[in-house]
């Protein structure tokens, strides 16, 4: 899936890129995190599938943010100015998917963004994904609960 720069630009500023929001408490996501982190890996998935750009959010509470995006780089789709000046020598590149921790006790800067692959593979092999995406939400957990700040 490739994605031209200058209309994810474009729909992110006109918010057109459709992001489903969950909420949910930290003792029942550390309960079950696949069980309930595995609407957003779906959602996603089916953005893809539509070929079109979305993203997740599961609310913690007001701990944590957990997101499941598309994107053509490693920042959160609510910078549309830190994509464009980051992509600005680009045209068109192709979409990965990003989790994404939000929350004072995440890290240091509040905020953490892996990649977990391409958008096409993610869809194609989502169960592929599944436990790594897991840990990761689970790692950050952990952070926020301990306050302490892994990379």
């Amino acid at each position: 899936m490739k994605q031209n720069i200058a209309a994810l630009i474009d729909q992110i500023n006109n918010e057109k890129i459709t992001v489903k929001v969950f909420e949910t408490t930290m003792a029942k996501l550390k309960k079950d995190v696949a069980k309930t982190m595995q609407p957003l890996y779906d959602f996603v998935s089916d953005q893809i599938g539509k070929n079109q750009l979305g993203g997740a959010q599961l609310v913690v509470g007001e701990a944590l943010a957990i997101r499941v995006e598309t994107n053509v780089v490693n920042l959160p789709l609510d910078e549309p100015a830190r994509i464009e000046k980051f992509m600005s020598d680009e045209e068109e590149a192709g979409v990965n998917v990003y989790l994404v921790a939000v929350g004072e006790k995440v890290n240091q800067s509040g905020l953490r963004i892996d990649v977990v692959t391409n958008a096409d593979e993610f869809h194609d092999h989502l169960a592929k994904y599944e436990t790594e995406m897991n840990d990761w939400v689970q790692a950050k957990i952990d952070a926020v609960e301990d306050n302490t700040f892994e990379d």
